[in-house]
């Protein structure tokens, strides 16, 4: 009962346009009182998991993504990208997808991607003769993965809640990203060649060209390698690889010449805001889990689930529609945090591990970042295009169904997430 007091509360106040920090706190504070529990059960629940050592991964990749925006690299990453592919039916849309794809080795976040690259890319576009709000709309699709290809930032928050491996979880996001990504060209190849969007010819650059490019794009496009490298090598944990990818984006600062004591405040005093807002979120969600797991919300919702059908596959669908919909209705993260503790153990019971469960809850969510009424995704997007939500819900929604087909690859086949980490981690 007070789970259900609790959620009432923080579901009226979200619709009533609170904010969604004091929601939660104040959900959390109804379903501990109609449990006869005091309120400093909140500020022990939420410090036992913030202090987790994990944890301090996510404001090391915050700052990382920061000060790649702030000093300029994305830049050169799409520069070269562009010298390399851009001849490919598609031109600079499919550039920016690739470009993404490396982006979101080294941000972790698909917030930060829309902000990073989206400027770059669609100023680019837009001189190209590409429509702009076409645009936006792939700047939009092609930020799904920054929380899917590793590292990720929710990836680490279900992993903490989950009590799972981060460097596992991680490569498990690997094959589907790059799936998503494949998809998306595929998509946007279609696209250009049947002229459903009329999409310019680019410039054919000389090898001269390209190779000059790869000569100064070379160094920030190796970042998520370095990462990756060394946490399937053993050499380092997530979060030291947070610290690597902190002193090897200042190093391509100095080496690209773009380094101030002003830009790096700028990226300082980002991610200090973001890494705040995270980790309160974080904390109170740990707490609302509580109430919710004491009151085992979790093995009641699986009872019920199963009283409707004994069909994994079924069930698993149904999980998707309820992800889906929690999606389009809160944030990311608030979603996550209140959807794993219910969700979570009932995937893992009817058979799914939770490497792969975490790859598809957290696809499901970042789809809800295009999708209104939340979509932080498609507010960013009008906010840097001055283009109306309307028309970007509209862009965006082409791109849609190939998001929905990668999910229903990644929940029904397991290979996609659980091959890799299985082939680098054998038990």
């Amino acid at each position: 009962m007070a789970s259900l007091y609790m959620m009432s509360v923080f579901l009226i106040l979200t619709i009533s346009k609170v904010p969604i920090c004091a929601a939660m706190g104040f959900g959390v504070i109804v379903g501990l009182l109609q449990m006869n529990l005091p309120i400093s059960t909140i500020p022990r629940y939420m410090l036992a998991e913030v202090r987790s050592v994990p944890l301090l991964a996510i404001p090391f990749f915050i700052l990382a993504a920061n000060v790649l925006e702030e000093m300029n690299i994305i830049r050169r990453i799409f520069d070269f990208i562009n010298h390399l592919i851009s001849r490919i039916p598609g031109g600079l849309a499919q550039v920016t997808i690739v470009t993404e794809m490396i982006l979101s080795g080294i941000t972790g976040s698909a917030l930060s991607d829309i902000a990073g690259l989206g400027y770059i890319t669609i100023k680019a576009m837009d001189r190209a003769g590409y429509r702009r709000d076409f645009a936006a709309g792939l700047v939009g699709a092609v930020s799904i993965l920054g929380p899917i290809i590793p590292p990720s930032i929710m990836f680490i928050v279900y992993a903490v809640l989950m009590d799972v491996s981060i460097a596992k979880l991680f490569i498990a996001g690997l094959v589907p990203g790059l799936a998503i990504a494949g998809l998306l060209m595929l998509t946007v190849f279609l696209f250009a060649t049947t002229g459903y969007e009329k999409c310019p010819p680019t410039r054919r650059y000389t090898v001269r060209e390209i190779a000059r490019s790869g000569l100064i794009g070379a160094p920030a496009i190796v970042t998520p390698v370095i990462i990756l490298y060394g946490m399937t090598g053993g050499a380092i944990t997530p979060t030291e690889a947070g610290v690597v990818a902190i002193v090897y984006s200042l190093f391509l600062s100095f080496l690209y010449r773009e380094f101030t004591i002003d830009r790096l405040w700028k990226a300082f005093s980002k991610s200090i805001r973001i890494t705040a807002l995270i980790m309160y979120l974080t904390g109170i969600g740990c707490a609302m889990g509580f109430v919710l797991t004491s009151e085992q919300v979790a093995e009641k919702f699986t009872i019920q689930m199963l009283s409707l059908t004994s069909e994994p596959w079924l069930i698993f669908m149904m999980i998707n529609l309820i992800l889906l919909v929690l999606g389009c209705l809160l944030e990311t993260l608030p979603a996550m945090l209140i959807s794993i503790p219910v969700l979570g153990p009932m995937a893992v019971k009817l058979g799914m591990d939770p490497l792969q469960f975490g790859v598809v809850l957290t696809l499901n969510l970042a789809i809800g970042i295009l999708t209104p009424p939340i979509g932080l995704g498609l507010y960013t997007l009008c906010a840097m295009t001055g283009m109306k939500l309307e028309r970007a819900v509209r862009e965006t929604a082409v791109f849609l169904p190939t998001l929905v087909v990668c999910l229903v690859l990644t929940t029904y086949i397991p290979a996609l997430s659980l091959w890799l980490p299985n082939l680098l981690f054998p038990k």
